[in-house]
């Protein structure tokens, strides 16, 4: 555990300074700032517009930052030939996983909280400006949408980790990742719109097809379950059943993909 702990300290340490951090938080600064400036045209939805537009900021950000940053973290020493003289080290293979894994959970949360920080400042300035317009507003919910934005890209962390103990390349690992990624954020809208009844009526897709995105959804994690800023941006109430039962999938699929992950990378050959 210790030689994980090294490791992801280092991991986190490779994060900070990477240059593409310093885009990608001028690029999400200016959403949150466009914000601003843009809120005032939508009237009396100022409050569910801004709180939706700094959401989308964090989860954009969020995005880059696990594949253009977390992405390269793991695979660099793959792709320099530099993993030979990691392992050579007292370091197992799956404490290296494990320890590259929290190195990019801590770095991506130290950059989400300072975007967090800069969303909360300009919703304070429109909160001064237009009060009127967020009565209904809730910290509490509004925090609380940002930590699950917090813990499904922890889970995408996951999902790359798994993808890159497997591919030869990182842009093999980025594609299955991303396609991984953009499966979990719209299965959940296509198996309801498939059970409507248009869609039984009109018989859209054949019973076989159906039976298979069922089992893609059953396999892929549903990333909707982690998107709260409906209820933060108009208030509504989150229960706690729904955190906890959400935080229990969340840790279930990660605990499982790292697992996996572990066992790949221990049989893999680099020469």
């Amino acid at each position: 555990m210790r030689n994980s702990v090294a490791l992801a300290k280092i991991t986190f340490l490779e994060g900070i300074r990477n240059r593409s951090l310093f885009g990608i938080a001028l690029f999400s600064l200016f959403i949150l700032g466009l914000n601003i400036a843009i809120a005032g045209f939508f009237m009396r939805d100022i409050g569910k517009v801004s709180v939706d537009m700094n959401m989308s900021a964090l989860t954009f950000a969020g995005i880059l930052l696990i594949f253009f940053v977390g992405l390269n973290l793991i695979t660099k020493d793959i792709d320099k030939k530099t993993i030979q003289l990691v392992l050579s080290k007292p370091i197992s293979r799956f404490e290296y996983i494990f320890g590259k894994y929290i190195g990019i959970v801590f770095f991506t949360l130290f950059s989400l909280t300072l975007l967090l920080a800069m969303s909360c400042v300009t919703l304070v300035v429109l909160m001064h400006f237009n009060a009127d317009y967020f009565f209904d507003f809730s910290w509490i919910n509004y925090f609380l949408a940002a930590f699950f934005v917090f813990v499904k890209f922890a889970l995408l962390t996951a999902i790359v980790i798994f993808f890159s103990s497997i591919a030869t390349s990182a842009f093999v690992a980025l594609i299955c990742s991303l396609s991984v990624y953009i499966v979990g954020v719209t299965i959940e809208d296509v198996i309801f719109y498939l059970r409507s009844e248009i869609a039984i009526q009109e018989k859209v897709v054949s019973a076989s097809l159906e039976r298979f995105l069922d089992v893609i959804a059953y396999l892929i994690p549903n990333f909707s379950v982690f998107d709260l800023t409906m209820e933060a941006a108009h208030g509504l109430l989150i229960t706690p059943d729904r955190v906890l039962w959400s935080l229990l999938y969340a840790s279930v699929y990660i605990a499982l993909l790292l697992l996996a992950a572990a066992v790949i990378f221990a049989r893999r050959e680099f020469f």
